[in-house]
């Protein structure tokens, strides 16, 4: 474990940004899933103190209250050549769910991939074009090229408070960096299929509970 900001080339890994106490216990439980299901370093940028588990830790300091703004501050580094970004309260499901990093690579063209929020905000993304929905921030895949440097620069430059993903859509729209759009599987938010042995990642505030326990609970629906 190291404490400092390290770049990595020719790899791939995961990236979790955790401000603040109440971080804690879903990050843990995050890790705790990624290392059942992954075989993949983890990065951490946090101001907590012995997190578990994880390969790098950067430690920073956060003025004011942590939320949204975290994500365009710290996500940008990108650790790895090809960087999985998860929030805390996501939960990894099956040992394909980092598969999609596969699609940035030059064989496939794509330099980030990412899932269509609930809100979708389709008038407050492109009101021109009324058909791009935003982009959910919690579940990102992002290859570390000079189009998403320059995308990721935008999203911090377009960022002024509240909510991220209108931002981070923009962001992708207008520097036209190749991004594909993932079904909701890996990304789920409690609702929308039917099958849960389609589901890759698990994204809500509210599910707290052990893994396999919510897990268990899941197989009944």
């Amino acid at each position: 474990m190291t404490s400092g900001f390290e770049m990595s080339e020719g790899n791939k890994g995961i990236l979790y940004v955790a401000i603040g106490e109440r971080m804690r216990q879903p990050l843990v439980r995050s890790i705790e899933s990624v290392r059942k299901h992954l075989d993949l370093p983890i990065t951490l940028v946090t101001d907590l103190a012995d997190v578990p588990d994880v390969d790098q830790v950067v430690v920073v300091e956060w003025p004011g209250q942590p939320g949204y703004a975290v994500k365009p501050a710290f996500i940008p580094r990108l650790p790895y050549a090809r960087t999985l970004y998860l929030d805390t309260d996501t939960v990894i499901l099956h040992s394909d769910a980092a598969k999609p990093l596969d699609l940035l690579t030059d064989r496939y063209g794509y330099h980030a991939a990412a899932i269509h929020g609930l809100s979708r905000r389709i008038h407050k993304v492109a009101p021109d074009l009324m058909c791009v929905p935003s982009f959910n921030s919690g579940v990102l895949f992002l290859r570390r090229s000079p189009i998403i440097r320059r995308a990721m620069s935008r999203w911090r430059k377009l960022y002024r408070g509240g909510e991220d993903e209108v931002a981070l859509t923009k962001a992708l729209l207008e520097t036209r960096a190749p991004t594909y759009c993932l079904p909701c599987e890996w990304n789920y938010r409690g609702f929308g299929l039917n099958h849960w042995q389609a589901i890759r990642i698990v994204h809500h505030q509210s599910f707290h509970e052990p893994i396999d326990n919510w897990f268990e609970g899941l197989r009944g629906k």
